[in-house]
């Protein structure tokens, strides 16, 4: 278990941090695509990095790429939440340089842009985050000539900054509750836990949950996928539960793993608990045995009434 948490936090930043390529289409004839659409850095204080984003006009119609930076944050229902820079503690929107922020694109034409991340030399350290956003200017045509939607594709950036001793950065999660119904009558099943970032870098968390049934026994499991958790946030992290038991409690362990400050895997579990009452089969069978019995009183009924109708003659 320890070693699939560990290759799945690293499969998925992995993953993230290649070649990761976003598009967006849009109507008369425009579409782009960013690539990379996240970067993931350690730098000190007063260090300079230069980061290469490339944008690609995959239409048919040329378009004007604006380019500005805000501050993000991600909510528990991992709905990406944009603002003004600054508006975030942890920004760091105002630490990017654009060598251009305005430019044209020709169909098929592919523009490589150079940001320079200039970090100050007073930071507190930790996560910082931005999004650099490429939107589509929509371009004037004559009357009757339909317009491109304007639409916008962020690159984001998680910028983590050391301090002078270990103890300035620190990461850690925890799961505060179990995403569990009181009862249902059998698959499938949503499970899930909240998970908070109570540390100040970010987190690239796996989850998998693993169920029992009334005896004890191994009833499954499944996988809750990884997700990215900033500081100070919480995120749900949901799975289905196809094949239940068919009766009787159950009880679900989820899992946690991510990797500290020391890049050592750390786990959280938590374990709750709720019943699987097939409510519809209980109510068929109670509905074919009352049928049954008025079927045999119905029988007997009409044994007795011979019977006595016999005697009378």
């Amino acid at each position: 278990m320890l070693r699939y948490l560990a290759n799945a936090a690293a499969i998925f930043l992995a993953l993230l941090l290649c070649l990761h390529i976003f598009s967006l289409p849009s109507s008369a004839g425009v579409s782009i695509m960013v690539s990379p659409t996240m970067i993931d850095l350690t730098l000190n204080t007063e260090d300079t990095s230069t980061q290469e984003i490339s944008i690609r006009n995959t239409g048919d119609e040329p378009t004007r790429i604006r380019v500005y930076a805000m501050d993000f944050s991600i909510d528990r229902e991992n709905n990406y939440i944009f603002s003004d820079p600054g508006h975030q503690s942890y920004s760091c929107a105002s630490w990017l340089g654009i060598e251009e922020s305005d430019f044209g694109l020709g169909p098929a034409e592919t523009k490589h842009v150079e940001v320079t991340i200039s970090v100050p030399q007073e930071v507190e350290p930790g996560g910082h985050y931005a999004a650099l956003f490429f939107e589509t200017i929509p371009i004037e045509t004559q009357p009757g000539v339909s317009v491109a939607i304007a639409g916008r594709i962020p690159s984001l950036f998680y910028l983590t900054i050391p301090g002078v001793t270990d103890g300035d950065i620190f990461a850690n999660a925890e799961i505060t509750s179990l995403m569990l119904p009181r009862w249902v009558d059998g698959g499938p099943v949503e499970i899930g836990a909240v998970v908070r970032n109570t540390g100040n870098v970010h987190l690239t968390i796996a989850a998998k949950a693993y169920f029992t049934d009334f005896r004890g026994r191994q009833a499954g499991e499944i996988d809750l996928g990884q997700t990215i958790v900033l500081p100070g946030t919480e995120r749900a992290i949901t799975g289905t539960w196809l094949k239940t038991p068919f009766i009787g409690p159950a009880q679900a362990t989820v899992v946690i793993g991510y990797f500290d400050q020391h890049n050592q895997l750390v786990n959280r579990s938590m374990t709750g608990s709720f019943q699987i009452i097939p409510w519809k089969v209980i109510i068929a069978v109670f509905a074919s045995l009352a049928l049954i019995v008025f079927g045999i009183w119905a029988l007997r009924r009409k044994f007795r009434f011979r019977l006595e109708r016999k005697d009378s003659e």
